[in-house]
């Protein structure tokens, strides 16, 4: 199942951003936060169908640069222990 236009194209910015801060930030924790706000905006706009295509495509984009989302970071998680709430 292919995704809207408007969701690939959401997609692709989402990935040339990876590529960008992957390259310039010095840890990846400092772009978690962001990534994962970004990803569930694009998810929160997916219909049903088109769901499990946007996921493996934002999971296929962490596996180029050999990274995965921490458990805390997937959506509806807790944060970890010891972490503030914002």
């Amino acid at each position: 199942m292919n995704v809207r236009p408007e969701i690939q194209v959401q997609l692709d910015a989402l990935g040339d951003k990876l590529d960008h801060w992957v390259a310039r930030v010095r840890h990846p924790a400092q772009f978690w936060p962001q990534f994962e706000q970004l990803s569930g905006e694009i998810l929160d706009q997916c219909e049903n169908a088109e769901s499990d295509h946007a996921r493996a495509c934002i999971h296929a984009m962490l596996e180029r640069h050999a990274l995965g989302l921490p458990p805390w970071h997937e959506r509806d998680d807790p944060l970890p222990p010891g972490t503030p709430e914002e």
